[in-house]
């Protein structure tokens, strides 16, 4: 059975979006007029540009690609980019810039694969500090 990927990645937003407001309590919604302007996936989550991808396997050079796409959305409006992914048979994993890195932010080298659940962590301590 084909699967509609248009259908798979709305199903993989509406996830994240329950994730979301399971780990910090925040509401976020689909970015509906992302096509029209090129915009990233989720829109609530401060200080973060999220991207959603759902795939069945991803090479390195796939992850470099999505890593450039939420780089230029990111860009865009001022936020911090991030790639929520899941793969086939697999947990939610998160693409996020480290910190201090020696390469510019667009280069893949600077990037740390992590859990979703170390990512909700670091986004909860940013609205904390956002808070005082």
């Amino acid at each position: 059975m084909k699967i509609n990927s248009r259908n798979k990645g709305a199903s993989a937003e509406r996830e994240v979006i329950g994730l979301i407001e399971d780990h910090l309590g925040v509401r976020c919604k689909r970015n509906l007029m992302q096509t029209a302007d090129g915009g990233h996936d989720l829109i609530g989550l401060d200080g973060w540009a999220v991207e959603v991808k759902r795939y069945k396997s991803a090479t390195p050079a796939v992850k470099e690609g999505w890593w450039q796409q939420a780089v230029r959305q990111a860009k865009d409006v001022g936020q911090k980019p991030v790639v929520l992914y899941r793969l086939d048979r697999s947990y939610w994993r998160a693409l996020i810039e480290v910190p201090g890195s020696y390469f510019d932010q667009e280069d893949f080298r600077c990037v740390a694969d992590i859990d979703a659940e170390l990512f909700f962590a670091i986004a909860r301590e940013d609205l904390l500090s956002e808070e005082t």
